[in-house]
């Protein structure tokens, strides 16, 4: 049994290989034709069959290679399966092809529903999978015990900050995920973009990640408790610094609006 990593020249964005008796599981494979290739050729060299295609979310990046595997089973979380079932990846995997000048197989699809919270047979692996949201609204990680491995989609990154789409559900996954980190440690911790981590590395991430959101949720209310003036409150937050620098710009922006969204709601 082994696992290996690939890494996109876009973003470093990760992939994985999931290998043991024969047959291989594919996670986030991608995102270029000649990054999926190189993956399957490798899956080739270990004589493995890829027969299963997992994906965390649905970002366009995690799900774009999925088409290179007509005969592998596509698995996924059950509101990321919604997405993908939309074709709304699809038409941002086409935009995005285009404006990166990446060439990329076929469309994402869903053949299997993976629910969250449970051990599942798939392939030669049993993989358990918990929900990771906040990121997006549908993150799934998935760990192997039998090779040690957790993979946790787009958080626990030492190359980007946290990008939200809910602060409230991003700080309760990272409670989540210090949890098992603290007492139930992988020994590796594969994020959806940078370097695999000890769970040493993944604990300061995730800890300082999660100071990072308590900061800017503490600016941005206490700035609308005093004056209640949103551009002040917006000010408040963008003067909380990330924990760490990011390729994608006016991230940090992003997140000061969602919580500024979010606490204006309340």
């Amino acid at each position: 049994m082994q696992v290996e990593r690939f890494e996109s020249a876009l973003w470093q964005t990760s992939s994985l290989l999931l290998v043991a008796d024969g047959e291989a599981i594919a996670i986030d494979p991608g995102i270029s034709r000649q990054e999926v290739e190189r993956l399957t050729a490798h899956a080739d060299e270990l004589g493995a069959r890829v027969t299963h295609v997992l994906a965390t979310h649905a970002d366009w990046d995690h799900v774009c290679g999925i088409g290179a595997f007509p005969e592998a089973v596509a698995a996924m979380g059950p509101l990321t399966a919604d997405a993908v079932a939309s074709g709304g990846p699809a038409e941002l995997i086409a935009r995005r092809a285009s404006e990166h000048g990446l060439d990329i197989v076929g469309e994402p699809r869903v053949d299997r529903r993976l629910a969250a919270g449970l051990a599942h047979d798939v392939g030669p692996f049993i993989v358990e999978t918990t929900a990771l949201a906040g990121h997006t609204p549908y993150g799934l990680g998935y760990r192997v015990r039998s090779l040690d491995v957790l993979v946790v989609g787009d958080h626990l990154s030492s190359v980007e900050f946290p990008f939200v789409s809910d602060t409230a559900a991003y700080r309760f996954t990272l409670a989540g995920l210090i949890d098992l980190l603290r007492h139930d440690p992988p020994g590796l911790v594969v994020p959806g973009h940078g370097p695999p981590l000890s769970a040493g590395q993944a604990l300061e991430i995730a800890e300082a990640d999660l100071s990072y959101l308590r900061a800017l949720r503490d600016a941005v209310g206490g700035a609308l408790a005093t004056a209640g003036d949103r551009e002040q409150a917006r000010e408040a937050g963008l003067v909380v610094e990330p924990p760490r620098p990011a390729e994608t710009t006016g991230a940090h922006a992003a997140n000061v609006d969602t919580q500024l969204e979010e606490l204006r709601a309340a």
